[in-house]
C-alpha cells in the first residue's frame, strides 16, 4: 500500500508479504527450527534470498536479505541481477549475487545502507537480528536519523513507472 505524501512529504509505502510465512520457532518448546537443505525454491528469483535461491530452511535474516533486494529496488529500479537475460538462469542470479560486494550492491544509496546489508549478511541461522541497529541504519539513510539529508533518488525508478511491462521473474518459471 502506497500512502500519498502531503505538503512535499515523501509518499509511504507499507510493505507486508505475509505469503511464505512460517514460524522460526516451534510455539511449544521456543526452540528454533532445525536446518536443513532440503526445501523447494520459492519467491520472486531476484528478491529470494542467497539460502532461499539455494534451497536452505530460511530464518530471519533471509527475511532481511529480502527486504534489502526489495528496497534497494524500489530506490535504484533495478537489482544486479534482474536483467532478462541473467534472470532466466537462476544459476547466473546466484553466482552474481554470491559474489557482489555490499559497497557495490548499495552504490547509488545512501552510504549507511551497505551497514545494513553487511549485517544481514553476517547472521546466523539461528541467530537474532538486532532490529534497533538495522532501524537505525534505515533512518540514516532517510535522513531523519542523523540530521543529514538523505541522498535517496528524488524520481519514480524507470521500472516504476506507469509505461514499464516488465514482468517479474519467479523462480518457478526457470526451474
Amino acid at each position: 500500500m502506497v500512502q500519498a505524501g502531503a505538503d512535499n512529504v515523501a509518499p509511504t509505502i507499507f510493505l507486508i508479504d505475509f505469503g511464505l510465512a512460517w514460524q522460526f520457532h516451534s510455539p511449544t518448546t521456543y526452540l528454533h527450527i532445525p536446518f536443513t537443505m532440503e526445501w523447494l525454491v520459492v519467491g520472486t528469483l531476484p528478491f529470494t534470498s542467497i539460502n532461499g535461491q539455494q534451497g536452505h530452511t530460511q530464518s530471519r535474516h533471509n527475511d532481511l536479505e529480502s527486504l534489502a533486494y526489495t528496497i534497494i529496488f524500489l530506490a535504484c529500479g533495478d537489482l544486479p541481477w534482474s536483467s532478462v537475460t541473467i534472470c532466466r538462469d537462476c544459476k547466473a542470479v546466484l553466482q552474481k549475487k554470491m559474489l557482489i560486494t555490499a559497497e557495490e550492491l548499495c552504490k547509488g544509496l545512501p552510504p549507511p545502507f551497505s551497514k545494513f546489508i553487511i549485517h544481514v549478511w553476517s547472521l546466523g541461522f539461528n541467530e537474532k537480528p538486532d532490529y534497533e541497529h538495522l532501524h537505525t541504519i534505515l533512518l540514516q539513510c532517510s535522513g531523519t536519523g542523523t540530521g543529514q539529508p538523505s541522498k535517496a533518488p528524488t524520481s519514480t525508478p524507470p521500472s516504476l513507472s506507469a509505461n514499464t511491462t516488465r514482468r517479474p521473474c519467479i523462480v518457478g518459471d526457470y526451474v
